[in-house]
C-alpha cells in the first residue's frame, strides 16, 4: 500500500505546479530502497543519488538517467540542476552537503533523504556521523538530529514514508505551470541589476555588488555582465576568481554562451578601433593569486561571502573595477560576517560602489517550502543586518543595532547546556548569528559539531543571570573545544606517527601540531582548551566585552585543571594584537597560505599550570628559530601586500625565550631529532625545513653552502616526481653523513 500512495503522489505531483518539496523515506536500509527503486520508475528525469555505499537496484531496472556519487564529491555537483537528489542518510549526515545540494534541486523536484526510523535517527547518527568528530569521543545521541526531525516533522510541506504509514501533503504553487524562460534571457529584476552595474562600470574606479539568496541568477547576471565589459574600449584582461573553481562555473559558462552569440557584434567593434585580439577568456585565477595581476584587469568575484574579508578589501583597493556577487544566507554560512565585516569598509573606497539586490527565484517558485524548512534547519540565526532595498543609488551604510545602549555593559558569564540550546530557538539563533558575522567559514557542519560534540563547550555573556529571562540577549560566545588528555601505550605507532608528522587523528588540532612541532608527547597527553570561536555582537564591540570572555574562559579552564589555554587563527594585525593583549604568546606558523583566506594560520597560547610554564618556556627558542626561518627564508621574496602585513605581525609578536633555562640544549635536541626522522623518512621536508635551515649557519662555509643548494632545489615546487625522489635522497644522504660526522672535522 504504501507502493502505490508513493505513486499515486508522485503522478499527482506531476499534475500540478507544486514547490519543491522534501521526501523523507523513514526505515530499515533494505525497505527504503525498495521504496526508492519504486520512485524511480516513476519518473526518468535527471537524478543524483549521493551515497557512500553501493545502492543495487534490480537487475532489471535500467536508471541510466541516475548519477550517482559519493557525499565527499557533493560540491561537483553544484553547478547541475537535478529534477530528484536522493541522500542516503544511513552513511551518516553531512549538513553542509544537504544545504547546498537543495540549490540544485529544479522547479517541482524533489529531496529524498532515505533515513532510519524516526525515533531512532538521533542515535543511529551518533553511531555513524556523517561529519568527524575528535579522536577518543563517543556520544550517544545527535541533539542536531534531533532537533532536524522535530523541524521536518512540523513542517506542513514535508512528505515522510515509513513502513507502517504514509504522509504525503502536496505543496502546490499556485501558479499555471509555465516554460522556463529562454536560456541567457534575463528577467526584469535581472535587467535593471545589469544596466546599473555595466552603467557603474564606466566610471574610472568601481566596485559593484549582487546580493541574493540562491537560485536568483547571480552567476548567470555575473557571465553576462563580464561578457559585456569586455567589449568596453578599456578592458585589457578579465578574470574570475571564487572559493572554489567549481563556484565560478556557471559565471564561465554564461560568458562563453552570451561571447558566441554577440561574436558578429565584437569582431566589428574590433575592427572599428583596430582591435586584432580574439575575445578573451573570462579565467579563473585563486583568491590567493590576486596580488599578481595587473590593476587595470577587471575581477569577477562569484560566492564573495565565503572568501576573507582582508582578500576582497585588498582586491578593491587594487583593481580599477571590481564586479562581486554574492550569497546572504546559503550553506558556507558567511553572508552575514560578509555584511557586518566587508560592506562598510567599501564605502570607504569608492564613491562608485552600487549595490543591488536580486528578490525572486528562477530555479523555483516564489514561496518555496523547501528553501524555507532548509533555513530553518541549517541557518538558524536572527538576521539584524540586512542590507537596504534593492536599489541603484551607491551604497550607504547605516549604524548597526542603534537601538542598543553602548553604555550598558553588565554582563553575565554563562556555560550552556546544549539540550537547553535547541529548545530554546532564540538563543540559538543568537549564538550562531554571532559566530556567522565573526567567523567567514562557519557551515552547517559547525552547528552539527557545536551541538553533537561532547568535546566542544558553549559559553555566553548574557545580559541576565537567569537564562529563563524573558528578553535574554546574548553579547558574546566563545566555542571551547577541549584537546589532549589522550593516553598512549609505551611506543605506540600512532604516538609516533603523530610526533613525526606521518599520521594525525580526528580533532586536536593545536595539541597534536604542537606535539609534531617540538617532537614531544606531553602536549597530546596533557590537558588543554582551544578556543576555536570567539564573537561578540557588532553593536558592542571595542567595550572589553572579548577580553571579559577570555578572562572568565581562563577562570573556568583552572578550575578544571587544564594545562594551556591554545587558539589558532589566520593570522592578522588585528587578531593577534588582540590575543597579545590577553597574554597569549605567538608559538607557530602554518608554512602553507590558505587558499581563501590567502592567511597564513597561527598558533597562539597562554600556560596556566606550572608544568605548562615550564614546558613552553623550554621550547620557546625553538619556537623563535622557526619563526626565524619562516620570515627570512618562505616571506623573504614574497612582495604582496599579505606577505608585508605578516612579517609586520609577526615582528610584533615575536616571543622572546626564557634566558634563565637551558633552552640551547633543548633546541638542539628538537632540531636533530626532526632531522634524524626526515632521514629515516619518517618526517615531511615541509615540517623538516626550519631545522635544516637553523643547522646551516653552525656549518663550515664548504658544507653548508653545498647543504644550502641541496636544500633549495628540494623545496621548487615546480620540480617533476622522480627529479624530487632524486634531490631528496641527496639532500636525505648529506645530512646523514653530516650528522654521523664529529663536529670538528666539519
Amino acid at each position: 500500500m504504501i507502493g502505490k500512495s508513493l505513486i499515486d503522489w508522485m503522478a499527482q505531483r506531476n499534475d500540478y505546479a507544486n514547490h519543491r518539496q522534501l521526501l523523507l523515506i523513514s526505515g530499515g536500509v533494505d525497505w527504503c530502497q525498495q521504496q526508492t527503486e519504486c520512485l524511480l520508475q516513476q519518473t526518468s528525469s535527471s537524478s543524483l543519488l549521493l551515497s557512500n555505499t553501493v545502492m543495487g537496484f534490480s537487475n532489471h531496472l535500467k536508471f541510466n538517467f541516475v548519477t550517482q556519487s559519493q557525499i565527499s564529491q557533493y560540491k561537483q555537483h553544484l553547478g547541475t540542476e537535478y529534477e530528484i537528489v536522493i541522500y542516503n542518510a544511513f552513511d551518516g549526515i553531512k549538513p553542509s552537503a544537504l544545504y547546498a545540494l537543495e540549490g540544485v534541486i529544479g522547479k517541482s523536484g524533489l529531496l529524498v533523504i532515505l533515513c532510519p526510523d524516526l525515533k531512532e535517527w538521533q542515535h543511529y547518527e551518533a553511531q555513524h556521523s556523517g561529519i568527524a568528530f575528535s579522536y577518543n569521543t563517543q556520544h550517544s545521541k545527535s541533539l542536531f538530529i534531533s532537533r532536524m526531525v522535530d523541524i521536518l516533522l512540523n513542517d506542513e510541506g514535508t512528505a515522510c514514508i515509513t513502513p507502517n504509514s504514509a504522509h504525503l501533503p502536496f505543496a502546490y504553487a499556485n501558479q499555471n505551470k509555465r516554460k522556463d524562460s529562454l536560456l541567457g534571457t534575463l528577467t526584469s529584476g535581472q535587467q535593471t541589476a545589469f544596466k546599473a552595474i555595466v552603467s557603474n562600470a564606466q566610471k574610472v574606479k568601481s566596485i559593484g555588488l549582487i546580493t541574493a539568496k540562491r537560485g536568483r541568477g547571480k552567476s548567470t547576471l555575473l557571465g553576462q555582465i563580464a561578457a559585456t565589459l569586455v567589449t568596453l574600449d578599456n578592458i585589457t584582461d578579465i578574470f574570475i576568481t571564487a572559493p572554489h573553481i567549481n563556484n565560478a562555473q556557471r559565471a564561465q559558462v554564461e560568458y562563453k554562451r552570451f561571447m558566441v552569440n554577440s561574436k558578429a557584434d565584437i569582431i566589428k567593434k574590433n575592427k572599428q578601433r583596430n582591435d586584432t585580439h580574439t575575445a578573451r577568456e573570462l579565467k579563473f585565477i585563486a583568491p590567493d593569486q590576486l596580488c599578481h595581476l595587473s590593476a587595470n584587469a577587471v575581477l569577477i568575484v562569484d560566492e564573495a561571502a565565503a572568501i576573507a574579508p582582508s582578500i576582497l578589501l585588498f582586491a578593491c583597493q587594487k583593481f580599477t573595477r571590481v564586479i562581486m556577487a554574492t550569497t546572504l544566507a546559503g550553506y558556507e554560512g558567511s553572508g552575514l560576517g560578509f555584511k557586518i565585516r566587508v560592506l562598510p569598509k567599501l564605502q570607504t573606497m569608492s564613491n562608485a560602489l552600487i549595490s543591488v539586490e536580486l528578490h525572486h527565484p528562477l530555479r523555483w517558485y516564489k514561496g518555496d517550502c523547501l528553501e524555507a524548512v532548509f533555513s530553518r534547519v541549517f541557518a538558524p540565526f536572527i538576521d539584524e543586518t540586512l542590507p537596504p532595498q534593492f536599489q541603484v543609488a551607491p551604497f550607504t551604510h547605516k549604524p548597526l543595532l542603534a537601538n542598543i545602549d553602548r553604555k550598558s555593559t553588565q554582563t553575565y558569564f554563562q556555560q550552556l547546556d546544549k539540550a537547553w540550546l535547541i529548545e530554546h530557538k532564540n538563543a540559538l539563533a543568537q549564538v550562531f548569528s554571532l559566530l556567522i558575522q565573526s567567523h567567514y567559514q562557519t557551515t552547517p557542519d559547525d552547528l552539527m559539531r557545536i551541538l553533537d560534540s561532547p568535546d566542544q563547550h558553549i559559553v555566553v555573556l548574557t545580559n541576565s543571570a537567569s537564562l529563563s529571562y524573558s528578553t535574554l540577549l546574548i553579547s558574546g560566545v566563545a566555542i571551547i573545544a577541549r584537546e589532549g588528555s589522550i593516553r598512549f601505550a609505551p611506543k605506540d605507532k600512532l604516538l609516533e606517527g603523530i610526533i613525526s608528522s606521518r599520521r594525525r587523528v580526528n580533532g586536536h588540532l593545536v595539541a597534536q601540531n604542537l606535539a609534531m612541532t617540538f617532537c614531544d608527547d606531553w602536549f597530546i597527553t596533557a590537558n588543554s582548551w582551544r578556543i576555536s570561536r570567539i564573537a561578540v555582537k557588532p553593536g558592542l564591540r571595542r567595550l572589553g566585552l572579548g577580553k571579559t570572555l577570555l578572562r572568565k574562559i581562563s577562570v573556568l579552564a583552572q578550575k578544571n585543571d587544564v594545562d594551556y589555554l591554545s587558539t589558532s587563527f589566520g593570522l592578522t594585525s588585528e587578531l593577534s594584537t588582540f590575543w597579545q593583549s590577553q597574554c597569549f604568546k605567538l608559538l607557530k606558523i602554518g608554512a602553507r597560505r590558505d587558499t581563501s583566506s590567502g592567511e597564513h594560520s597561527g598558533i597562539m597560547f597562554v600556560a596556566l599550570s606550572e608544568a605548562a610554564t615550564n614546558m613552553f618556556s623550554s621550547y620557546l627558542a625553538v619556537a623563535v628559530s622557526d619563526l626565524d626561518y619562516f620570515l627570512n627564508h618562505l616571506l623573504k621574496n614574497n612582495n604582496d601586500i599579505n606577505s608585508t602585513l605578516l612579517i609586520q605581525t609577526i615582528s610584533q609578536c615575536r616571543p622572546v625565550p626564557n634566558g634563565s633555562i637551558n633552552w640551547r640544549s633543548v633546541s638542539a635536541r628538537v632540531h636533530h631529532q626532526r632531522i634524524s626522522q626526515f632521514i629515516e623518512n619518517k618526517r615531511s621536508l615541509v615540517n623538516t625545513a626550519a631545522s635544516i635551515y637553523f643547522e646551516l649557519s653552525k656549518l663550515n662555509v664548504e658544507t653548508s653552502k653545498e647543504l644550502s643548494e641541496l636544500f633549495t632545489q628540494a623545496l621548487q615546487k615546480n620540480l617533476s616526481q622522480q627529479t624530487k625522489e632524486y634531490v631528496l635522497s641527496n639532500l636525505k644522504g648529506k645530512l646523514k653523513r653530516i650528522f654521523e660526522t664529529p663536529a670538528g672535522e666539519l
